[in-house]
């Protein structure tokens, strides 16, 4: 099927009161490039950005596991072609992308109703919007879900995340991810002359030993990690103020949608980093609720059965994308030294068949996906 496209009136209310430069890197792999391609917002994320061209891993000391090379794939217009980009751009990019007057800053909801007829939504100061649908697309702790669904609590994987960006000094190109015991690190260009840099680190869910009070400590944390370029990244950070460290959870809501309400993104499927499929989902999802309401707008079904569509259309590839993120992530946080050894053995072996992991990508990557395109 061919996606549908309309312009849908749109109100989105940010709780921030200003576009800020937080955060610090996103991975935007194909399918998510895909998305910002057919609405038009691809040159912009790939205006201050690098090309996702390979992801080159490593064991702790810097010696070679596997390169995964996208180029051949992106040759052949298999796939769109993956982007490497500061948060803050992307932010800018989505902002700037739709009518000035459809983003609301500094809306803090006060009340939320939905009904048989449509939504209403009031915030503080006393505005009230009215519409057919509430998304909820507000994050892991999304408060959508909490009003409509009933609570549901992130589950913590017992692994941890740093984040932060410094000078590439060394110039890397290719996404560089380096993997130790119970720790991994990753080094990712992003366009102009900067370097993100992430961790991951197993932690007991009660441990505060996050290694931020000095770029001493956080260095020490990873100390085993002997490769110069993780080095000199770790050695650029002069202050860990700017380091941002997160929990590693999930949310899985049983429910995506319920009457004239729906959830997107990591409001209804917060999964692990491990894949930078995080945006990626979220734009997909983005992509079939539009097209389902579109559905809607022309006549074809109503509004009720756009949402049941779109939870349908979407609950299968989530639920795998979810569960190869997960496991990606359990066997890249393993720490013993035979399961460490076993697990570069395998990733080695595996890199020999370049062609087979070429096919496995475009099978996750492409967007549509083949069979609805």
């Amino acid at each position: 099927r061919h996606f549908t496209s309309v312009q849908l009136p749109v109100v989105v209310g940010e709780r921030a009161p200003r576009l800020a430069r937080v955060g610090a890197g996103i991975i935007m792999n194909p399918n998510a490039m895909s998305v910002l391609e057919a609405n038009g917002l691809a040159p912009c994320v790939r205006s201050r950005s690098a090309p996702y061209l390979a992801r080159e891993t490593f064991d702790h000391r810097g010696q070679p596991l596997a390169t995964r090379d996208y180029r051949p794939l992106y040759a052949d217009g298999r796939l769109a072609v993956g982007a490497l980009l500061h948060r803050a751009h992307l932010q800018e990019c989505l902002h700037d992308g739709v009518r000035a007057e459809t983003v609301r800053l500094d809306s803090r909801i006060v009340a939320l109703d939905a009904g048989p007829g449509g939504v209403r939504v009031e915030i503080d100061g006393g505005e009230v919007f009215t519409g057919d649908v509430l998304v909820g697309a507000d994050g892991i702790r999304s408060s959508v879900p909490q009003r409509f669904f009933g609570p549901t609590e992130p589950t913590y994987l017992g692994y941890r995340s740093h984040r932060f960006v410094v000078p590439n000094h060394d110039g890397l190109e290719h996404f560089t991810e380096f993997l130790g015991r119970g720790r991994r690190i990753g080094l990712v260009p992003i366009g102009g002359g900067q370097l993100y840099v992430w961790t991951t680190f197993n932690s007991s869910w009660e441990s505060r030993s996050w290694a931020l009070e000095s770029p001493a400590a956080l260095r020490a944390l990873f100390a085993d990690f002997s490769d110069s370029r993780v080095r000199r990244a770790f050695a650029a950070l002069s202050s860990t103020d700017g380091v941002v460290c997160t929990d590693i959870e999930e949310v899985q809501q049983t429910t995506w949608t319920r009457g004239r309400v729906a959830l997107l993104g990591d409001a209804a499927h917060a999964l692990t980093p491990n894949m930078g499929q995080g945006a990626g989902m979220a734009m997909e999802d983005a992509a079939v609720l539009a097209d389902e309401i579109a559905q809607a707008a022309h006549g074809r079904i109503d509004i009720d059965s756009a949402l049941t569509r779109y939870a349908e259309r979407r609950k299968e590839r989530v639920e795998t994308i979810m569960r190869l993120s997960r496991q990606i992530g359990e066997e890249g946080q393993v720490s013993g030294v035979l399961p460490c050894w076993l697990r570069n053995v395998r990733i080695r072996r595996e890199s020999r068949a370049p062609e087979g992991t070429q096919a496995g990508l475009e099978r996750l990557l492409a967007w549509p996906p083949r069979d609805e395109a």
